[in-house]
């Protein structure tokens, strides 16, 4: 009886049984090393811990720092007005940092003294970044005449994390002169 219960195919003198529990491990055999080739090799290597992710900006960390630069501005020290944009900053979508310093610390130069009111519209944080727009007003008293000038326009800052500091990415304004 025995005889009639093995299957013959190509040689094979398996029983039914026998044939099934071997069938069953290559299933499973198969079913590993496919799931193996689709599960990356560091899943689960770092179970209990999880990766350090960065805080986000907070929206008080980007007014704070808005009030640096506002402050840093008014104060006209070139060198501290600086250490707030990256060394890959770029104002109006085409001046270049060594550019940026160029222009501010002529203006700075020129300058008796200067009053900066901005208005802040809106604060989109992320999390390694920060999009501020809002409104600004500048009165500049100008050195040689005592004549003041006052500007005005949109303004936004694009504002980014490195090395654990906010700087200022891109810097973008539109720039109305108004009653002198």
């Amino acid at each position: 009886m025995e005889d009639a219960q093995r299957v013959f195919t190509m040689g094979d003198t398996r029983t039914d049984k026998e044939g099934k529990r071997v069938r069953s491990k290559q299933v499973i055999l198969i079913s590993v090393l496919m799931v193996s080739l689709w599960v990356p090799p560091s899943f689960g290597a770092d179970l209990g811990r999880s990766p350090k992710t960065p805080d986000a900006i907070s929206e008080e960390e980007v007014r704070q720092f808005i009030n640096t630069y506002v402050d840093r501005y008014k104060a006209m020290d070139i060198d501290l007005f600086m250490e707030l944009f990256s060394k890959k900053a770029v104002e109006n979508r085409m001046l270049p940092h060594p550019e940026i310093r160029a222009t501010y610390q002529r203006m700075f130069a020129g300058s008796n003294q200067f009053l900066y009111y901005p208005t802040i519209y809106s604060v989109q944080t992320r999390t390694q970044s920060a999009l501020v727009t809002g409104h600004f007003k500048m009165i500049q008293t100008l050195k040689r005449n005592n004549r003041m000038r006052i500007f005005h326009g949109n303004i936004q800052w694009d504002i980014m994390k490195e090395d654990d500091t906010l700087k200022i990415k891109e810097l973008n304004y539109g720039r109305t002169r108004g009653d002198d």
